[in-house]
């Protein structure tokens, strides 16, 4: 073998050796490469860098130090403290004496960041000024087993958190993946695109972020900038399986909380610290689609503030009505707070809508929601062929339970549709017109029945009344029996409401020959009436000396039974007029 070969075969083995060398990990002095470490922390960032237990060395694929028990600390304040510390140093700072940090590898790491303390403000603008000389930034940073408290001995933000960020160069975007758990949430997040550089120095940067979550996720895509405070602008889609659900998680109350299930908004969104404006948004609740546009406030105790303008082809408020389970029997406690846990301003439109088993259409609605109030108005509405219109209030009266007051008109409703939509027997038929105002108040259904007050006036065109018969024979008063049909040409009753109990003031059933007048009660409570009905003809020159036979139509509102009370009293044979003066 040549000289040659042999020199050659001794640098290869050598290069070897030293390569393998250098890839081993090399325990070091630690206050010496604390000291290396530290030098640049406190020079570049005013930063206090300690470290205890041995630290390793080791030079390839990258020079790197690992460090044990680290606390990095600003003026006596604690800012990070972790239980591992891999530092890899920039190569071509390290040739000149500097230390450097192109990546930082950190595991069982706590981050303080309290709510009013300003022990990051200096660092962070020391790490800006830098940047915007130029200088490189951290180019990776991973952390795994971390956490984040809100002081150096308070509670943990954010728990679980394993994090991965890639910043190649100061003008480049950063990108951030991670996971954490967030009260007792855990939580997936994905950054990207933003420039750090540009937000910190009042830029408009670009900002594409994604959130999950078990019961849903948020997705954002736009433009962010950080003058006055973070802003950001752009598209965004947020989905819920449980609204409310998510609500308490964020710390947030909203209106009609228990009504919130499966939710999606997506639209242009402008945003800034506790306020969001969506100047054209789609709301999809259920199975229910609104567009439109709406905005959001929170304030300080988490209570939202909505407020929008929508408009549906179909809508569903079915949800605001309470299931079979949920409202319980009529002696179930009223509660209004659990609706009331947020503020709500709201005008709905929609080309059909139903509530419940009833369907409307062309309607146009508003919902006011305050702390312990809500009104729900109802400006027009088609409903079976007729117009609606009408207003609600309800109003937390505290021990007292609720108060309640209801203001409505109908206009050519047809009433036998509408108590077939209801589940409803129909014993009247026919186009009803008619208004109502009514009050109550109560600590239940039950007692706001017996409480109730106002007054209600209906009138039924063109119907029948079903289960009742006039028997009508010329010569004679009409005649009331049980069975058939009476068809009317108008039917007339107001009725006057005072704790629970009504009294018919004004009545009348007018058939094409005869009239039926009404006078009774009607016992809400108890959801009878009683009222006594006397039929007599409708021909004025029919003689009116006679009394006509008097009956109680009485009982249960969807089954009343008709019976007689006195027979008519025939009218007296008619006197010739030449002795009619002597008559007594």
């Amino acid at each position: 073998m040549s000289r040659r070969s042999i020199l050659v075969l001794c640098g290869g083995a050598s290069a070897l050796v030293l390569a393998a060398a250098a890839c081993q990990s090399w325990t070091v002095a630690t206050p010496a490469a604390r000291a290396f470490v530290g030098r640049h922390l406190a020079r570049a960032y005013g930063l206090t860098f300690e470290a205890q237990g041995p630290t390793t060395l080791a030079l390839l694929p990258a020079p790197r130090l690992r460090f044990q028990h680290v606390r990095v600390l600003n003026g006596g304040r604690l800012l990070a403290e972790s239980r591992s510390l891999e530092v890899q140093l920039g190569l071509g700072a390290l040739l000149t004496g500097q230390a450097e940090a192109a990546a930082l590898t950190l595991a069982g790491t706590r981050l303080v960041l309290p709510e009013d303390d300003d022990r990051w403000a200096g660092p962070l603008a020391r790490l800006t000024a830098r940047l915007a000389d130029g200088a490189r930034p951290l180019r990776r940073l991973s952390v795994t087993e971390g956490r984040i408290t809100a002081g150096e001995s308070g509670s943990d933000r954010l728990g679980d958190l394993t994090l991965s960020v890639s910043w190649p160069r100061a003008g480049a975007g950063l990108d951030l993946s991670g996971r954490f758990s967030w009260r007792g949430v855990p939580t997936h997040v994905v950054f990207a695109a933003a420039r750090p550089l540009d937000l910190a120095m009042g830029t408009p940067s670009p900002v594409r972020a994604t959130i999950a979550w078990p019961s849903g996720s948020l997705d954002l895509d736009g433009t962010g900038s950080w003058q006055g405070g973070p802003a950001l602008a752009g598209e965004g889609r947020f989905t819920t399986r449980a609204l409310s659900e998510t609500l308490a998680w964020v710390g947030a109350r909203a209106p009609l909380a228990p009504a919130l299930g499966r939710v999606t908004l997506e639209g242009r969104f402008e945003a800034r610290p506790d306020t969001l404006a969506m100047p054209s948004l789609r709301l999809v609740l259920a199975d229910t689609v609104l567009d439109g546009a709406g905005a959001a406030t929170l304030g300080p105790d988490g209570r939202l503030a909505l407020s929008g303008t929508l408009a549906a082809e179909r809508l569903d408020l079915s949800a605001l009505l309470p299931g079979r389970a949920e409202a319980g029997s009529a002696d179930a406690p009223l509660a209004l707070a659990p609706w009331t846990g947020g503020d709500l301003d709201l005008r709905v439109s929609a080309a059909a809508a139903r509530i419940g088993p009833l369907q409307a259409e062309d309607v146009a609605a508003g919902l006011l929601v305050r702390a312990g109030a809500v009104e729900a108005s109802l400006g027009r509405a088609t409903l079976q062929g007729g117009t609606v219109k009408g207003r609600a209030v309800l109003v937390d009266a505290g021990s007292a339970g609720l108060e309640a007051k209801l203001q409505g008109t109908a206009d050519r409703v047809d009433l036998g549709s509408l108590l077939t939509d209801l589940g409803l027997a129909r014993p009247i038929l026919g186009r009803v017109q008619g208004s109502l105002a009514l009050d109550a108040a109560g600590a239940d259904l039950a007692e706001m029945t017996r409480r109730v007050g106002g007054r209600v006036s209906v009138t039924v065109d063109d119907g029948e009344i079903a289960g009742v018969a006039l028997a009508e024979t010329p010569g004679a008063e009409p005649a009331l029996r049980r069975g058939g049909r009476l068809p009317f040409e108008r039917a007339q009753v107001t009725l006057g409401l005072s704790a629970g109990l009504g009294e018919i003031t004004q009545g009348q059933i007018r058939t094409a020959s005869s009239a039926l007048t009404l006078r009774g009660r009607v016992v809400l409570p108890e959801q009878r009436f009683a009222a006594e009905v006397e039929p007599s003809a409708r021909d004025p020159l029919r003689s009116a000396e006679g009394r006509p036979a008097r009956y109680e139509l009485a009982g249960p509102w969807g089954a009343p039974r008709l019976r007689l009370l006195s027979p008519p009293r025939p009218a007296s044979p008619a006197l010739p007029a030449a002795a009619s003066a002597y008559a007594p």
